[in-house]
């Protein structure tokens, strides 16, 4: 089988993970199959950049000059695969398509698909999932816009989680061309450099390291770790592995370091930037890692510590992490909420933030805005009578909150404790579990399952992705940091 792998670039993050994965699946594979990778870049951090082949215009747009139009993308991508694979693909697998990252991309799979080409269109992230901005420019290549989800059976959709999977069947796509296709990981017992990690934890001056793996986005929620740092009683060191590389994070991230400098909290930050020191060696000298997201797509950082029996704490996201316990993996040292008192914030004022961000985001959508929705967004960042969940303010008054700790120390006593308290039985379990459900072997026989179960045709209708929308687009859902 030829396959050809298709996303915007190539750079360090989530979805060049799983392509990186996909690749060594497949050369692992007991059957041959010919694949390229199809790129706007060819970065050299990426492991296999012998499968790769740059293809300017498929880079995002706000990086070129001009984007190609969708049918000389198409040929140029013709051109690279054919080279590599010595014949045209007999599927396509491309990443988020639709997210509003390239103009020329939503064109060009309909072309494919008009064509009866074999696509398959994973979707990682969705421009109707709190994306206003890349929803909005979708919707000015007209030309394309009513167009970004075929609907026909050469066209088949994987998404990475049980959520996902029920707001994209509510567009009434058949069930046998939507597939439930998590994210691999890493199974292979990682080495470790004993003397590296012995040097991290004298570096940073610390015998109980806290790290949170993750590269700064407003969604990554950094302020509720300067919290817990505000928080912590018991001598603890956090850290962080990656600053930001979209610029709209700068300056909240530099601000978050200059809080934390001003105010001598344990805290480092993008401690795996300078290369000095390896991810594994990071994560191995850690007692535990912890997350704070507020939103995430796959939930790779609630398995992949657990492979190095790292017990994981923080933030529980129960519309990704259901998931896993439903695959008998335990994060009971998860919380839901970290409830303030309500008099320690203006009230009226993040009701007026709250109000005044969910107009925006509707009309942005182009919907109504519910009369209730203020309230139904607040009601939901308020776990009890007179709290209010930290994780549900904006960057502006958690850092009034975290001032405010520090100047009323006797204040720390009415928060809640991180829990870190390792347990060997859960960590043996779950690194069990997660072997067994989530292997890489595991993801490619169903990813060949999948590219074997796509039908060849040219009848094409599509999908109304107004029915997206409506699955994202909930008060109850809404949180400022993902504004």
């Amino acid at each position: 089988m030829r396959i050809a792998i298709v996303h915007y670039h190539l750079k360090r993050g989530g979805v060049t993970r799983i392509i990186e994965s996909t690749l060594l699946g497949l050369n692992q594979h007991h059957e041959k199959h010919d694949f390229v990778v199809l790129s706007g870049d060819k970065s050299s951090n990426f492991h296999y950049c012998e499968y790769v082949r740059t293809v300017a215009g498929l880079n995002y747009s706000n990086q070129q000059q001009i984007t190609p139009d969708s049918r000389d993308l198409l040929d140029q991508l013709r051109s690279s695969a054919r080279a590599a694979l010595g014949g045209s693909p007999d599927v396509w697998h491309i990443h988020n398509h639709s997210l509003g990252k390239n103009h020329a991309l939503p064109g060009l799979v309909a072309l494919l698909a008009k064509n009866g080409e074999s696509v398959l269109l994973q979707m990682h992230d969705f421009a109707e999932d709190g994306r206003p901005n890349n929803y909005t420019e979708n919707k000015r290549r007209a030309q394309w816009s009513k167009k970004l989800y075929p609907n026909c059976k050469n066209v088949h959709y994987g998404v990475i989680n049980a959520r996902d999977y029920q707001i994209f069947l509510a567009t009434g796509i058949d069930r046998d061309r939507l597939h439930l296709l998590t994210n691999p990981i890493n199974t292979t017992k990682k080495r470790t450099d004993q003397a590296e990690v012995r040097s991290i934890i004298e570096d940073l001056n610390t015998d109980r390291l806290i790290v949170y793996p993750a590269r700064a986005t407003r969604r990554k929620n950094f302020g509720e770790l300067l919290l817990w740092a505000t928080l912590d009683q018991k001598n603890t060191h956090f850290a962080t592995t990656l600053g930001p590389t979209n610029t709209n994070y700068y300056d909240s991230y530099n601000r978050w370091q200059k809080i934390a400098q001003i105010n001598n909290l344990a805290i480092s930050f993008g401690i795996a930037e300078s290369n000095r020191w390896s991810f594994e060696n990071i994560i191995s000298s850690a007692e535990a890692i912890i997350t704070t997201s507020i939103a995430e797509g796959f939930g790779l950082s609630f398995l992949e510590p657990w492979m190095l029996k790292k017990h994981i704490v923080g933030r529980n996201l129960p519309e990704i992490t259901a998931d896993f316990k439903i695959q008998g993996i335990k994060l009971e040292s998860l919380y839901t909420h970290i409830p303030i008192p309500d008099e320690w914030i203006d009230m009226d004022q993040l009701l007026s933030k709250i109000s005044k961000e969910l107009r925006k985001i509707y009309a942005a959508y182009n919907r109504v805005l519910p009369v209730d929705a203020p309230q139904l967004a607040l009601d939901s960042i308020q776990p009890t009578t007179n709290t209010v969940d930290f994780g549900g303010l904006d960057e502006e008054m958690q850092e009034k909150v975290i001032a405010f700790l520090i100047n009323e120390p006797k204040a720390k006593q009415l928060l809640p404790q991180l829990h870190t308290a390792k347990d060997r039985l859960t960590a043996e379990n779950n690194s069990i579990q997660i072997s067994n459900r989530f292997s890489l072997k595991n993801y490619i026989e169903n990813l060949l399952n999948i590219y074997g179960s796509i039908k060849r045709d040219t009848s094409i209708d599509y999908l109304n992705p107004d029915l997206l929308i409506d699955g994202f687009l909930k008060p109850k859902r809404f949180r400022l940091l993902r504004t």
